[in-house]
């Protein structure tokens, strides 16, 4: 007996991808370009908003709201497959696909939408990839300066400040669960 994965429908999903054995494919940004390239993808092809993103050496979060759950097999079609075949035609490697493995969250809370949240968008602060609130600010794959422009700075840092030291297993997953418990709502008008 098989047994089926349902996705909700109408759903805030965070997705998050790891390259095999957790090699750093993503360190130049025409690397990274590639991702951001296939989000982009995303929001055309089947018109799915984004909520956050980021593109590590070695690993991805993206944050996204779905109306039909079904499309999330899809999404990981366009992200991994699609990505593994532009990487390779400018980057040749030894494998098909530069996927490990994937974890799907459903966010079923305001508290877990938040402290999600400042995760993606404060990832590679987390990482070292940014080394400052500005550097990450101005990185094209963070979402960091678009949550900065819609809730405010301050309130984006307080976000990053809650999550940061948050473990990854081995596989650079986190365990929502392994996030503080604290109530996190945006601010009702822009500070900082």
């Amino acid at each position: 007996m098989s047994t089926k994965i349902f996705y909700p429908d109408n759903s805030v999903y965070f997705l998050t991808g790891s390259t095999f054995l957790h090699y750093p494919y993503f360190k130049e940004d025409a690397q990274k370009q590639i991702i951001l390239n296939q989000f982009k993808s995303l929001k055309q092809k089947f018109n799915i908003p984004i909520i956050s993103c980021s593109i590590a050496i070695n690993h991805y979060h993206l944050m996204f709201y779905l109306e039909q759950g079904i499309k999330l097999i899809k999404i990981k079609q366009l992200i991994h497959g699609g990505g593994s075949f532009y990487y390779r035609k400018s980057w040749p490697v030894r494998v098909k696909n530069i996927w490990g493995s994937s974890k799907i969250l459903v966010l079923t809370s305001d508290c877990s939408y938040w402290q999600a949240m400042g995760y993606v968008i404060g990832n590679l602060l987390k990482h070292q990839e940014a080394t400052t609130f500005q550097e990450l600010k101005n990185n094209p794959f963070s979402s960091y300066s678009f949550a900065v422009a819609k809730y405010g700075g301050k309130f984006c840092e307080n976000l990053v400040h809650q999550v940061i030291t948050v473990p990854e297993d081995a596989q650079g997953f986190i365990d929502l669960g392994a996030l503080k418990d604290t109530k996190v709502s945006p601010p009702s008008a822009k500070a900082g």
